[in-house]
């Protein structure tokens, strides 16, 4: 549609709108009537040609210039977090939730699954601590068969967390999305979890919207052994870290 980001004045870059705002607003700029179909068909190319982003569920954004990334926790990876600095002050970890993929990602997740990484010597520990709070949906560095087999909501899947892994910017416990990406392409669980399909957008997303610290990516790929691997994933699908991205 025309002039799409004529019609979207209304809605400032950044601030997120559900679908009937982005109706309400479409018909506003045009001056008209339009029917349902039209008004849906509007959103789709909106989305495909990235004048607006899918940010959550029902939830959408106006893309604003590129900025720090940040990620709103659920109540659940928060109660994870609350356990793991009661119990282990003084031990390095980071949470990652597989939901953080729904602002970059076409098909919605659905279940998510909180990832605890914890620094190498605590992770049995960690573990141990946790496993009987959170019976029948923990698992400790599972397989691929195992995580799917055993699979529930808020599912927690402990694993270890390398020294190089990048800090959160606002607390330490926050992952980044310089480390997201990365497991993402070398990880051996989280690799087969999210879509083949899905790889393309989730970087080209990340890159467009967000500051990314490309140094402090191969860093953390190098630690885990896979900067070969991870300098092969992003040849194969064509993604270019430049370092204005820094």
């Amino acid at each position: 549609m025309e002039n799409i980001q004529k019609r979207l004045s209304g809605i400032e870059p950044g601030r997120t709108f559900s679908r009937e705002e982005y109706y309400t607003a479409i018909q506003n700029g045009s001056g008209m009537v339009l029917k349902e179909d039209a008004l849906a068909y509007s959103l789709r190319k909106s989305l495909s040609d990235g004048d607006i982003v899918r940010v959550s569920w029902n939830q959408y954004a106006v893309p604003a210039i590129r900025q720090i990334y940040r990620h709103d926790y659920s109540e659940a990876a928060k109660e994870v977090t609350a356990k793991m600095q009661e119990r282990f002050s003084n031990v390095r970890f980071q949470i990652f939730e597989l939901i953080q993929l729904n602002e970059f990602v076409n098909h919605l997740v659905a279940h998510n699954t909180i990832f605890l990484y914890v620094e190498n010597d605590a992770v049995d520990y960690a573990f141990d601590a946790l496993k009987q709070e959170y019976s029948g949906r923990i698992m400790l560095k599972p397989s691929v068969a195992e995580y799917y087999r055993y699979l529930v909501d808020d599912e927690i899947v402990v694993g270890r967390l390398p020294s190089e892994s990048p800090k959160g910017l606002e607390q330490p416990w926050e992952t980044r999305m310089e480390k997201v990406l990365v497991d993402i392409a070398v990880d051996k669980l989280l690799s087969q979890i999210v879509s083949t399909g899905e790889y393309r957008n989730i970087f080209a997303d990340s890159i467009d919207r967000y500051f990314l610290d490309t140094k402090a990516m191969f860093r953390y790929a190098k630690r885990k052994g896979a900067e070969k691997k991870f300098r092969a994933f992003l040849e194969k699908y064509e993604i270019n870290l430049k370092d204005d991205k820094l």
